[in-house]
């Protein structure tokens, strides 16, 4: 039976959310779907599907290649928070994310890769007027059924 990408997307985002979110970690929120309000639930990782790639290769059962899009969202300064705090921020998150996929690249239950799909580009987004940094990890996993 083919693998439904939902399955991959939800299981990075409950290996995110383990990493990322609670007392002293980083992120308010993982999600894997958009946010139609960033009104206190920043920061925040996006976990987004992007593409698939099958091959049904013969005996080797379906090797399912899935794109996701994670983001970052950080607001950029605010009450109490400076855009120094902010730039940490991202740094800091960004630095875990790598972590969750190093650590799995051991620790493969799930996939038989999750890793970078190229480099992270972070660029500034307003929404209803608030500045907030946005970083893009594009990830890919792989993974084999029979």
């Amino acid at each position: 039976m083919a693998t439904c990408r939902e399955t991959a997307r939800d299981a990075i985002v409950t290996l995110l959310t383990a990493a990322l979110v609670g007392p002293g970690l980083p992120v308010k929120t993982v999600t894997g779907s958009k946010v139609s309000n960033l009104e206190g639930v920043t920061p925040l990782v996006v976990v987004l599907s992007k593409a698939s790639a099958r091959d049904l290769s013969f005996g080797h059962g379906n090797v399912a290649a899935f794109a996701f899009s994670v983001q970052v969202w950080v607001l950029q300064s605010g009450a109490g928070w400076t855009h120094a705090q902010a730039e940490d921020a991202l740094d800091c998150i960004e630095a875990r994310i790598a972590q969750v996929y190093e650590d799995n690249l051991v620790n493969r239950t799930t996939w038989e890769v999750l890793a970078y799909d190229g480099a992270t580009e972070v660029r500034e987004v307003a929404v209803a007027g608030v500045p907030y940094y946005v970083e893009t990890i594009p990830t890919v996993t792989k993974l084999t059924t029979n």
